[in-house]
């Protein structure tokens, strides 16, 4: 064999076992990315991969029931056009009144609601002695008005 054809044998043999480590490194890169993958959907779905199977109930079949004992509370929504119990424009007397039968009132205060509407609408819940749990959507700064009430 002659000079150069040792020195092409040899960048011949170089270059294929770079390619061969190159394909390695590909191979481990794309298998620990998939089994990151695996593990983020583990995470975020659970056990279930959605393949059905028997599960504990009869399938379709189970109704959630509202209690028929009054058991119920009433929802009141206070926005800058007003009050709203149960999706129905309401005054704040008539909201008190609705919420008495109930066990007691969840408030959604909207960031439009002007705070003296509330204010009002907590003393007449006090008053009335209706237990009630306001709360505000994100965003909005918490106030004393997102503590439950005794």
């Amino acid at each position: 064999m002659t000079d150069i054809n040792q020195k092409k044998l040899a960048k011949d043999v170089a270059k294929e076992i770079e390619r061969r480590r190159r394909m390695r490194r590909l191979i481990v890169l794309v298998a620990l990315l998939g089994l990151a993958i695996v593990a983020a959907l583990y995470v975020r779905c659970g056990k279930g991969w959605g393949t059905g199977g028997k599960g504990p109930g009869e399938g379709g079949t189970t109704t959630a029931t509202a209690p028929t004992d009054g058991a119920t509370r009433c929802t009141i929504r206070l926005a800058a056009t007003g009050i709203t119990v149960g999706g129905k424009p309401a005054t704040r007397d008539e909201a008190i009144a609705a919420c008495k039968a109930k066990t007691g009132a969840d408030v959604l205060i909207t960031g439009d609601a002007r705070q003296g509407d509330w204010d009002e609408l907590r003393g007449a819940l006090e008053a009335a002695s209706i237990p009630f749990f306001a709360r505000e959507p994100r965003g909005v700064a918490p106030s004393d008005a997102a503590v439950p009430a005794d």
